[in-house]
């Protein structure tokens, strides 16, 4: 956990970047990518921010990804930006250049998450709050539940997945006024972006692989401590107990961290090693 956060970032994100021969750049979607709703609807993503995103899916030696709680195909609906990887379901799911992945244990559990989502959907009585099956994940939406609804909600919907926990067939994470259900594994956003870094390192042998990850949520603690080891993690907003290195003010600071990428990264990657030859 970082002692004092600081919103200074601009020096050691450029140094950063010039000393990398490949960037990964990871973005939250939910929570850093989209400007809230003020009516606590869908959110909407920023030209700017869309615009830099494309842009940086164009620069030969920046991975662009974005990671997120949604299903692979609300995603699909949400963003078209070329040579992105998608981590869905929290990483349960990856898309992406040369890159499929799917956790085949969370497979095998993805009938406890059905469940655990129909019993909400059924016995839940709390006006506007909604869940959503998302195929290995599910979620508790109640955004725009009434402030004096929140609590009853939260202890009923407890209660009614106490079992399911307890027999370590889902477990249940909070996100901005969401519940998330996931299955018990042992993975994580942490283990998932650990996992693309690693991949692209052994992609390209004696590379530096400069890494930057942009969250806003409890859920990105995770991959906030596999980060600050190899590159720079920042969280949107301060708060007190975050891994995160660096802080932006609002979302809207995001394009300014975009942009400097876009101005600093590498633009062309370093040749793959050829494959030798079995005579």
């Amino acid at each position: 956990m970082a002692d004092k956060l600081s919103n200074n970032y601009v020096n050691e994100t450029k140094s950063h970047l010039k000393r990398s021969n490949l960037v990964l750049l990871v973005c939250d979607y939910d929570g850093a990518l989209l400007q809230p709703s003020p009516d606590g609807g869908e959110g909407h993503m920023a030209e700017t921010v869309h615009d830099h995103l494309e842009k940086i899916s164009a620069i030969d030696a920046v991975r662009l990804a974005i990671i997120t709680g949604r299903s692979p195909l609300n995603m699909r609906e949400q963003v078209q930006i070329p040579n992105c990887h998608y981590l869905c379901n929290h990483g349960l799911e990856i898309s992406g250049p040369e890159l499929n992945f799917r956790h085949s244990v969370a497979e095998k559990m993805r009938e406890h998450v059905h469940e655990a989502a129909n019993t909400l959907r059924v016995q839940l009585r709390i006006d506007r709050a909604v869940v959503e099956d998302r195929g290995l994940t599910a979620v508790l939406n109640y955004r725009n539940v009434m402030e004096s609804h929140v609590s009853s909600l939260m202890a009923k919907t407890k209660n009614l997945l106490a079992n399911a926990v307890r027999e370590r067939k889902i477990r249940i994470e909070e996100g901005r006024r969401t519940l998330e259900i996931m299955p018990a594994v042992d993975w994580d956003r942490g283990k998932a972006v650990k996992m693309l870094h690693h991949t692209l390192r052994a992609e390209y042998p004696g590379s530096q692989v400069g890494l930057l990850y942009v969250g806003a949520g409890g859920m990105d603690e995770t991959a906030f401590k596999y980060v600050i080891q190899v590159g720079i993690p920042y969280r949107v907003t301060q708060t007190k107990t975050t891994s995160a290195r660096y802080y932006l003010k609002m979302q809207t600071e995001i394009s300014r961290v975009l942009k400097l990428v876009r101005e600093n990264a590498p633009q062309e990657a370093p040749a793959k090693p050829k494959e030798k030859m079995v005579l």
